[in-house]
């Protein structure tokens, strides 16, 4: 068998597949569930924020901001103070966008405080982020930051110049999607003016400063885990040079790893215990996860033994787990997300408005929610999504089209509907669709990637006709 086709590579190359869908699936269903828009523009919004990073990436690539760098990763002074200026304007306008003058005097936050304080606050976070993306260009972290507080400022301007005068006209569901249609073309033209429509290329440094000199970050360019008889092998390699250089091999048995996981669960339900019967900043769920994850990595190093061990044979293959630190960080970061949009649905009294609101509009009104601020709140949040999810694909394929977040549409739609065209729905759905996505094409002999969406489109009839109403709708 084939090194790159075993059964259990296809799932973890969807679960990243379904990750990336499920971050442009949340901002998709949020502003159709509470703003009531089919918002066929929110592909073209994930590649505004693919592009966007550019600005701080490869300037020199920017026909309206190549003037500005000297370098392909560089920018003069003239061009850092328009990247200080476009980040601080992106924090503010996402602050003003919640309800004008009022929020930057801090009317959002809950408690009253001084209009020169909650001024002084939000000044000082946008000089921060500012200072963050100018001093840690061309670093892909400061592009990511870049281009997440940009899409949080220009997102909402969509609802408060577009849709909220539709929908204050109570216009049919049909011609709020023609709307969202025309703003797809407007958004995609525009990125094309501004930025070309060339393939573009992200450029990622392999080296970092560390302890006075360069840690290469690149050189574990592939991490192999191997399920085997006797346990599981995690092997790191390096696969830059014709010859693959072997880093690391270790091997943990059943045993351990059994050992390894019930450690890990008693210490996390002690602490949920104890966090949920005291009180503290970290909550009950936080401290279950962090004690977890805590005993993970120490039985992990416990039962290392060393970094010496055999590397499985090409007969193993078809059991390979092979995945990448970008892999895995584009897990992490998607999860980590949708854990901070879980807390703030469930825990925080915006959230408790966004519940109410997407339940009945009219009531939540009545009962005295701003809901013209939840809207604005939840195109700011799928603005956030949006930018995460398309720097995370132009980063997972390499390369960056005009086109390239209008190809994941589909497959966002398809999380959406198949979820059951809710919140949570649309996370599952997403990871469905994912799996379905790469699974089939390992499956289905002979079938190339490019009927990728076709499977997942399969899937999706056949789960609504036994569920019409999604995976988790209804419930």
């Amino acid at each position: 068998m084939a090194a790159e086709t075993g059964l259990l590579n296809a799932v973890m190359t969807g679960i990243v597949t379904g990750s990336i869908v499920a971050l442009g699936a949340t901002g998709l269903a949020l502003v159709y569930d509470i703003a009531e828009v089919p918002n066929f523009a929110h592909g073209d919004l994930l590649t505004l924020g693919a592009y966007a990073a550019l600005l701080v990436n490869k300037p020199d690539t920017v026909p309206l901001f190549d003037v500005l760098a000297t370098g392909s990763q560089q920018v003069g002074v003239a061009g850092a103070a328009v990247l200080f200026v476009l980040s601080v304007a992106g924090v503010l306008g996402t602050v003003y966008h919640l309800g004008g003058v009022r929020a930057l005097k801090g009317s959002w936050w809950g408690v009253d405080v001084p209009d020169g304080v909650a001024l002084g606050v939000h000044g000082g976070i946008a000089a921060l982020v500012g200072a963050a993306v100018v001093l840690g260009a061309p670093a892909f972290e400061a592009a990511l930051l870049f281009s997440f507080v940009l899409l949080g400022a220009i997102v909402p301007l969509l609802e408060s110049l577009i849709f909220r005068k539709f929908r204050e006209k109570d216009v049919e569901l049909a011609l709020m999607l023609i709307v969202s249609l025309a703003v797809a073309f407007v958004v995609r033209f525009g990125i094309q003016t501004i930025f070309g429509g060339e393939i573009r290329f992200y450029t990622v440094e392999t080296t970092l400063p560390f302890l006075g000199g360069q840690l290469d970050v690149t050189l574990a360019k592939f991490f192999d885990f191997f399920v085997v008889n006797e346990g599981l092998i995690l092997s790191i390699q390096e696969t830059r040079s014709d010859d693959p250089l072997q880093l690391l091999v270790m091997q943990y048995t059943w045993l351990e790893l059994a050992v390894v996981a019930v450690a890990a669960a008693a210490v996390a339900y002690a602490a949920h215990r104890w966090r949920r019967n005291t009180v503290g900043v970290v909550g009950p769920r936080l401290a279950a996860a962090i004690g977890g994850l805590a005993v993970l990595a120490v039985g992990a190093a416990a039962f290392w033994g060393g970094a010496n061990g055999t590397v499985p044979d090409a007969s193993l293959f078809s059991t390979r787990i092979r995945t990448s630190p970008l892999r895995l960080g584009i897990i992490a970061l998607a999860l980590l997300m949708m854990s901070a949009l879980h807390y703030l649905l469930q825990a925080t009294t915006l959230g408790k408005a966004m519940r109410a609101t997407s339940d009945n509009r009219r009531l939540a009104m009545v009962r005295g929610i701003n809901t013209r601020q939840v809207m604005m709140s939840v195109w700011i949040i799928s603005g956030l999504f949006a930018a995460i999810g398309g720097v995370m694909l132009g980063f997972l394929f390499s390369s960056i089209t005009i086109n390239l977040g209008f190809n994941l549409l589909l497959a966002m739609f398809a999380g959406v509907i198949l979820g059951g065209i809710s919140v949570y729905g649309a996370i599952l759905g997403s990871y469905v669709v994912g799996l379905a996505m790469e699974v089939g094409i390992f499956a289905i002999p002979g079938l190339s990637a490019t009927y990728r969406i076709p499977v997942a489109f399969v899937v999706l009839l056949l789960v609504l006709l036994v569920k019409p109403e999604g995976i988790v709708g209804g419930s």
